[in-house]
């Protein structure tokens, strides 16, 4: 993978196509546990493949559509 920028963003405002890495799950609701079951956590690669309501992100060999508001909740540095 490419090297990474410097600030972490969330993914509800990354682009479809946008790669980066995982920096942090903010512990808001339920949904960082429940991520981190599926094994979505900081420093895994994480790839949009879709945007808007719900958004499709890869993670490793998963993939999951998240809302909007919870996608809010996962940033991540994007890939140069």
């Amino acid at each position: 993978m490419a090297k990474t920028r410097e600030t972490a963003t969330p993914l509800s405002g990354w682009c479809q196509g946008d790669e980066g890495v995982i920096e942090r799950i903010l512990e808001t609701n339920h949904l960082a546990a429940r991520l981190r079951e599926f094994g979505a956590m900081p420093g895994m690669p994480v790839r949009v493949l879709r945007v808007g309501c719900p958004l499709v992100i890869q993670v490793g060999a998963s993939r999951f559509c998240l809302r909007k508001a919870d996608a809010a909740c996962i940033e991540g540095k994007k890939a140069a």
